[in-house]
């Protein structure tokens, strides 16, 4: 799998699968027209990373780029870059099968009409089939988003390098990119990896907590219907259902955070680059990737912690419940037995007249 991964990187690396009748005429969007700057509109010296609310299907939205013009590649099908003319190398979008678009240099104008673009473009979410209420809950309904509003994101401060020198990460979190054409792209797929990761934990972590505090303020007042001594119509039997719910919400909520986000894996696209991806572990650990995660692991043990104390609650009063019950019966038929002793019958009089 390296082997076919770095062959794909190399053939990337190399321009082979860019498409396009008129790649080299350079974009005619906002910011990117070919032999001069757009005037009036100043790109931004940053690299900014958003995150739809929906996959991108990549194939449709390089046939759209295509039309308008523009230098196109893509590797292994899961990543789209579109850069300017020759004359504006600087000026490129990156774009992931996953919803997250990746603008470098470009001006707010651009961003937007690049969003657009994506978000006209959705795909079926790749992924488990059976995710049930979490779907809805961390990604709501997949349903193209025209405005093409992000619903995360994150940027960094872009300078272009020395000559000469490579890309580097400062500590200051600003970025330094090389400008050796021979390697810029590459490190900036790198990148756009790592910032992917880290706008796709930003919304992870806004659903997440946002849920976690639904369900908190929702179990308080089930705790203090329990609590409450003149609450008898309380059904135990609804609330251990919505008990077993939200624990299996947050069981998904913990399987989209460590298994389907792979927000800590390293990509397999840049397994043959190691440069490349020690870019990309950089970026991640500039967002802190692996603290907010296994701080976000740690809000859902508690939560479930928490629930599992409510549910064994729930237990002890089923018990209390159930022991009433008994007694009632038991006194019940002490007292039937009494009355029958009273009228001067022996015990099971009745049963035993109707026998003679």
């Amino acid at each position: 799998m390296r082997q076919a991964a770095g062959r794909a990187a190399m053939a990337w690396r190399h321009g082979v699968g860019a498409v396009g009748r008129s790649e080299r005429r350079g974009w005619r969007g906002a910011a990117f027209i070919p032999g001069r700057k757009n005037p009036g509109v100043e790109t931004t010296a940053q690299v900014s990373a958003h995150l739809l609310g929906q996959s991108i299907r990549l194939r449709q939205l390089r046939e759209r780029l295509a039309e308008l013009g523009g230098q196109l590649t893509t590797w292994q099908g899961q990543v789209l870059v579109c850069s300017g003319s020759n004359s504006e190398p600087n000026c490129s979008a990156v774009f992931l099968a996953n919803g997250c678009v990746v603008c470098w240099h470009t001006s707010e104008t651009t961003q937007k009409q690049l969003l657009q673009l994506a978000a006209e473009c959705p795909a079926t979410r790749r992924g488990p089939v059976n995710l049930g209420a979490l779907q809805l809950v961390l990604e709501g309904r997949l349903q193209p988003q025209e405005d093409g509003e992000p619903i995360a994101s994150e940027s960094m401060e872009l300078l272009d390098a020395p000559a000469g020198a490579s890309t580097q990460l400062k500590s200051d979190g600003c970025l330094h990119l090389s400008i050796d054409p021979e390697v810029r792209r590459t490190h900036q797929v790198a990148i756009s990896l790592g910032m992917a990761v880290a706008v796709r934990l930003e919304s992870l972590e806004t659903k997440i907590e946002r849920q976690l505090e639904s369900d908190w303020k929702a179990l308080q007042k089930e705790v203090a219907r329990l609590e409450d001594p003149w609450t008898v119509s309380t059904s135990l039997k609804d609330v251990s259902h919505r008990i077993f719910k939200y624990e299996h919400m947050l069981h998904r909520m913990r399987y989209e955070l460590n298994a389907e986000a792979g927000l800590l894996d390293p990509p397999e696209l840049l397994w043959e680059q190691p440069i490349a991806e020690k870019l990309h572990d950089q970026v991640v650990a500039h967002f802190d990737v692996r603290r907010r995660t296994t701080l976000l692991n740690e809000r859902l043990s508690y939560s479930l912690d928490y629930l599992h104390t409510l549910g064994e609650h729930v237990r002890h009063l089923y018990s209390v419940r159930l022991e009433r019950m008994i007694i009632i019966l038991i006194t019940l038929e002490l007292g039937v037995g009494i009355m029958g002793l009273s009228a001067g019958l022996p015990p099971h009089g009745v049963v035993v007249q109707e026998v003679q």
